[in-house]
């Protein structure tokens, strides 16, 4: 199965003279293609007014500028003014829109970004470039290929059984939406303040939304959108000072980050059938134990959450830390496949992992990715082979 990981959409944020607003907002009322309206849905205590402009949405950027209403009672006349741009970056380089292509941040890429924003900032009216807008969010993802939709429906079924950490929230969608029901079966996102993990069905989101004429291919999207507080954290006042660098840094760390999330999911770890993880569970030492975490996957076989179904078992709080250890030490996560499931383990391995599987050396797992015999994608660096494209590699090399 074939998988890769890049930037999807980005966020940048500029400051700007009530001058320069207007004179944005008079040249975007005068395009004749796209729109310039006022976002309706939009509340601001702070009396802020927010409009969206979709002429360049063929470019992969909306707009969407901010004004501050002058007060009644007060005569000041600074009043704040802002835009943001939120763009396909792909889209913009390549000038069309490509549903299943993200942007890597290579540095022809990144110079290319660089003249396209900058461009488009001048034909607006703003005199600025570049490197002078502040990125306020980031959102890194990392695509699945399998064979089967199958695949897709049981991968996301268990991931909405994952636990998740306490900061954050379950987020659905609500009656508001039309098809909300379709929707929330076929995506998973949780959020804090500075991040929202999102889990989807990308195919069905593009048939939705009437960007792919006809079901092409099953495609899993792990999704994380992080604002620049966040992912600025931890860098050098070098690469904070450059815009270039900071999407250099995030793009060649995405895996890593998305990685990480992953693990705080317990999604790091292998999905395997029921009757697979009872098993395993029988070979823990203590009754007490083996019963409480025999009792957790029955719940999460029978509940649609993990919280749903940690309080249907009735387990206190030392009693669940103790079996999410547990399982942590099988390798194995609670929340199971159907026995009847078609699909492998969703694990992506290391080299050195996929060496010690193999019961052979890196080297030779190095050759075998070479030839092309192991599929495998290059991360910066090193490489990266799904456990499942070990197992069809195993299967063409089977002699009956």
């Amino acid at each position: 199965m074939d998988f890769r990981h890049g930037i999807h959409t980005i966020e940048f944020f500029r400051r700007m003279s009530q001058k320069s607003f207007n004179k944005v907002f008079q040249h975007l009322k005068s395009l004749n293609f796209g729109k310039l309206y006022p976002d309706a849905t939009y509340h601001s205590d702070k009396g802020i007014e927010k409009y969206i402009c979709t002429s360049y949405c063929g470019q992969g950027v909306v707009l969407y500028l901010y004004k501050q209403k002058r007060s009644r009672n007060k005569t000041s006349k600074n009043i704040a003014c802002s835009i943001r741009f939120r763009l396909n970056p792909h889209t913009l380089l390549r000038g069309e829109y490509s549903p299943k292509k993200v942007f890597t941040a290579k540095e022809n890429r990144l110079k290319s970004l660089d003249n396209r924003m900058t461009g488009l900032l001048h034909k607006i009216g703003l005199d600025c470039d570049f490197e002078q807008l502040t990125l306020s969010r980031i959102d890194c993802c990392l695509d699945f290929f399998p064979e089967s939709q199958k695949w897709v429906d049981e991968a996301l079924r268990v991931i909405r059984r994952s636990p998740y950490m306490k900061q954050y929230k379950l987020c659905t969608f609500g009656k508001e939406f039309p098809n909300h029901k379709e929707k929330n079966a076929h995506s998973w996102r949780i959020c804090c303040k500075t991040t929202t993990l999102t889990v989807y069905d990308k195919t069905f989101q593009l048939m939705e939304e009437d960007l792919l004429e006809q079901y092409d291919a099953p495609m899993l999207r792990f999704e994380v959108s992080r604002s620049g507080s966040k992912f600025k954290r931890g860098l050098s006042d070098e690469v904070k000072g450059s815009n270039k660098e900071i999407l250099k840094t995030v793009i060649n760390e995405s895996e890593k980050t998305i990685h990480s999330y992953m693990k705080k999911l317990h999604a790091n770890l292998p999905f395997v059938r029921y009757s697979d993880c009872i098993a395993r569970i029988e070979t823990v030492k203590h009754s007490a134990t083996r019963k409480n975490m025999r009792l957790l996957v029955e719940k999460l076989s029978d509940c649609k959450s993990y919280a749903q179904a940690v309080k249907n078992s009735g387990l206190s709080e030392n009693k669940l830390r103790t079996v999410r250890k547990q399982f942590e030490k099988l390798g194995v996560q609670p929340a199971t496949l159907r026995d009847t499931a078609g699909i492998d383990e969703l694990k992506i391995l290391t080299v050195k992992e996929t060496a010690a599987l193999l019961k052979t050396t890196r080297q030779q797992v190095r050759k075998m990715i070479a030839s092309e015999e192991l599929p495998a994608v290059k991360v910066g660096r090193e490489w990266r082979v799904l456990k499942a494209g070990i197992m069809e590699f195993f299967e063409k090399q089977i002699c009956y």
